[in-house]
């Protein structure tokens, strides 16, 4: 049944919690229909954002077991103190053999997740790398237009490939847990050099001396790095997410983010380039997918799988044939507009 975007649309703006699940769940699906209501959905919130102020949009990135969510829902509420709404997407990371997602984000974020002020959505990466799923800058836009003026990204947390979501957001906050590395690791890191925030987390206990070594490690790999932003050097905090330990100081850091990014030209200069590093990186997928989706690419993907399985023909020469017709494919189909 199709949806009636503008009575969905009147909902979500009204605060309509359950249909603003529906309305992400719409943008997320990839059905031809829903496509189609769905960037009608998207067209009127691109129009409503214009009367209102733009939000921030923060990655959150780190290892798997460094406390993203705990960290999160302290953040998120903090920022609600402050008289913010917070909107949350989580990505997680999908098996490669079942296909599926646990999507659990949200019962570790329990206090946020009730909150009136805050939205929490999981979401799966699917097969994408890069640190977010296929729609997440959809999602992101949607809830800035309809008032969530905090977004926090959590990122499936695998290393160095959250590079994607650097690209998408408007500050890039990387969570350590202490004894992470010492300052070699650190500037050899690549996930490292995109870091604005750098939060030590689990900094209590006995693990608060670690947690010390830790952040002098970083502090003296960051010094080594040139910086991504104008005006802007990266910041190394210590915090326990757990025990609420340091969160002021953290919510203060972001806020001197804010403040920085938003007294400069520099804020619209990156909106701008999100906007369109999205509309290349969004379509790069869209033709990955449609050309090995083609019947001929299919035919011959096929025959060359048999091929490299009967040993008469390598793997290189299948790929070299797939791609000079895949070359072909696209030089007819400009030939027929012509």
């Amino acid at each position: 049944m199709r949806v009636d975007v503008s009575t969905l649309f009147g909902k979500i703006i009204k605060g309509d919690r359950v249909a603003l699940g529906q309305a992400l769940t719409l943008v997320e699906s990839e059905r031809h229909d829903d496509r189609i209501d769905s960037i009608q959905l998207l067209e009127l919130c691109h129009q409503h954002l214009s009367t209102r102020n733009k939000s921030f949009r923060f990655t959150i990135s780190g290892s798997p077991g460094v406390g993203k969510s705990t960290l999160i829902e302290q953040l998120g509420l903090k920022a609600i103190e402050e008289g913010h709404k917070v909107g949350v997407i989580t990505i997680d990371p999908t098996s490669s053999i079942s296909q599926g997602s646990i999507l659990g984000d949200k019962s570790r974020m329990t206090n946020l997740s009730l909150s009136p002020s805050a939205f929490v959505r999981s979401s799966s990466a699917g097969s994408l790398l890069g640190g977010i799923g296929r729609r997440s800058f959809e999602m992101m836009f949607l809830l800035e237009s309809i008032g969530f003026d905090i977004i926090l990204l959590e990122t499936v947390g695998v290393g160095q490939s959250e590079h994607i979501a650097w690209k998408l957001t408007d500050g890039f906050v990387l969570v350590l847990q202490p004894g992470g590395g010492d300052e070699l690791q650190g500037i050899k890191r690549g996930i490292t050099e995109l870091a604005d925030i750098i939060v030590i987390n689990k900094s209590d206990g006995s693990l608060l001396e670690a947690s010390k070594i830790s952040k002098s490690h970083y502090q003296n790999a960051v010094h080594y790095l040139t910086p991504l932003r104008e005006n802007w050097q990266p910041k190394i905090l210590m915090v326990s997410a757990l025990e609420g330990n340091g969160m002021h100081e953290f919510w203060d850091v972001l806020r001197l983010y804010m403040d920085s990014m938003a007294k400069t030209d520099q804020f619209d200069i990156e909106r701008n380039r999100q906007n369109q590093f999205w509309l290349s990186w969004s379509l790069g997928i869209t033709a990955h997918q449609l050309l090995l989706n083609h019947p001929t690419i299919q035919q011959k993907l096929n025959d060359g799988l048999s091929h490299i399985e009967n040993h008469s023909a390598s793997m290189f020469k299948a790929e070299y044939d797939i791609e000079e017709i895949m070359k072909s494919l696209i030089d007819s189909t400009g030939s027929n507009k012509n």
